[in-house]
């Protein structure tokens, strides 16, 4: 059953719309107000929102720009509900996301009419996706490898890029319609929130160039002398910003200050390694990269308090797509690993993997010196 949740302060309304949805067979959530609809939307995950702009607590306007911020909720259909015909306001809210608008008074027709509207819209943009990833099927049947790996990565492009781009979005809104309300602690979050998406939308990126350069034959080996300080610094640096302080990170490292080595693919293999960290280690935990040199080579070690492996995928770790059991559910494209692993071969170095689960894991690369 189609779910809406009907956000209005002021009661009559809302519970006069709220019937008229329920006598066309939906199913309706009431909240009386913008904090206690975002709760709804966290708690009930509707199909459709009808929202009051001027309300107590949260307006309609910061409302919207949660729920186009969240991972699960920015799809959701979004109608305005406004007592005033203010062309600046309903600017406004069709630049943070809303798909329409009704005025008050609105009538009984006119409120399921652009309903059964955003909802049909919804339900053809649904259609058009799935017809899209059809297509794409068909078209790769003939090299089951490549279609692949080449739909996995569009639907990466499609789901992991939006989520950092409404991260900009959202902020860059707030920075810009409260500017005069925020202090500099909540001002400087949002720029935070921007640069942490745009280092993950760069990181995606670089992966995804990393593999289009492995599967046309064409990811070279560049070695050159790195300064190994500040080339560790700097990346950790980005890491930290990404992870916005959820875990606490730790550098040991006795090894010599200058490395040959190809510095484009030694920073995809520890910004992989340190994001799986990040990505599979509960919050609050530490992540250590550890920098030794042993004979003929210099290591990076890489370890967390996460999740574990689990010793049947070990044998299968390295290979594109593979998700170990105990992490279906956590987002990613299942190729960070690979890409560490060609990056490494690069180098004509190792990488070795240690786990127990509910432990921890660490990865060793060795890259050799001679």
């Amino acid at each position: 059953m189609i779910k809406i949740l009907v956000i209005e302060d002021e009661a009559n309304i809302r519970r006069e719309v709220m019937d008229w949805l329920r006598f066309e067979g939906y199913a309706v959530i009431g909240a009386e107000n913008g904090r206690a609809g975002l709760a709804a939307v966290h708690q009930e995950a509707p199909d459709l929102i009808l929202c009051d702009v001027a309300m107590p607590e949260l307006s309609g306007h910061e409302v919207l720009s949660e729920v186009r911020s969240g991972v699960d909720s920015g799809q959701i259909p979004f109608i305005f509900l406004t007592a005033a015909a203010d062309r600046g306001a309903m600017r406004r809210g069709m630049e943070l996301g809303a798909d329409d608008y009704l005025t008050k008074p609105f009538t009984h027709a006119e409120v399921l009419n652009a309903v059964h509207t955003r909802l049909d819209k919804k339900s053809a943009q649904d259609a058009q996706v799935q017809n899209q990833l059809d297509t794409l099927n068909l078209v790769f049947a003939e090299e089951r490898e490549k279609r692949l790996l080449k739909s996995r990565i569009v639907a990466m492009f499609a789901h992991d890029f939006r989520n950092p781009l409404n991260w900009i979005l959202m902020s860059s809104e707030i920075l810009r319609s409260q500017a005069d309300r925020l202090t500099p602690e909540r001002r400087d979050r949002q720029l935070d929130r921007i640069d942490s998406a745009v280092h993950q939308l760069l990181q995606m990126l670089d992966d995804m160039l990393t593999v289009a350069e492995v599967e046309s034959g064409r990811l070279g080996f560049a070695a050159e002398r790195v300064e190994l300080p500040p080339f560790i610094e700097t990346t950790l640096d980005e890491l930290r910003l990404m992870d916005q302080g959820a875990h606490r990170f730790t550098l040991h490292t006795n090894a010599r200050r200058f490395i040959t080595a190809d510095p484009k693919l030694l920073k995809r293999i520890l910004a992989n390694l340190l994001t799986n960290a990040m990505k599979f280690s509960p919050p609050e935990t530490e992540i250590t990269l550890s920098i030794y040199e042993v004979p003929d080579a210099i290591c990076f070690e890489v370890q967390d308090q996460g999740l574990g492996i689990p010793a049947e995928s070990l044998p299968r770790l390295f290979e594109p797509f593979h998700r170990a059991s105990n992490i279906q559910h956590t987002k990613g494209s299942g190729l960070g690993l690979t890409i560490v692993k060609e990056c490494v071969e690069r180098h004509h170095g190792v990488i070795e993997v240690a786990s127990d689960l509910d432990q921890g894991t660490t990865f060793t690369v060795r890259l050799p010196t001679v």
